[in-house]
């Protein structure tokens, strides 16, 4: 898809919000992901040993 559009083709607008959604989407669980390993890296560090 990003090369069809790179070379100025015709692209179904509706795959490419499809393409636009998936892409947030899997941005948004990334950004969850990281975030639960930072709470626990710090939980940890919180620790007594």
């Amino acid at each position: 898809l990003e090369e069809a559009v790179a070379h100025g083709e015709n692209v179904n607008i509706h795959q490419a919000v499809i393409a636009g959604e998936k892409a947030g989407l899997s941005f948004k669980l990334l950004m969850q992901v990281r975030n639960k390993v930072i709470d626990a890296y710090q939980e940890i560090m919180r620790m007594q040993v």
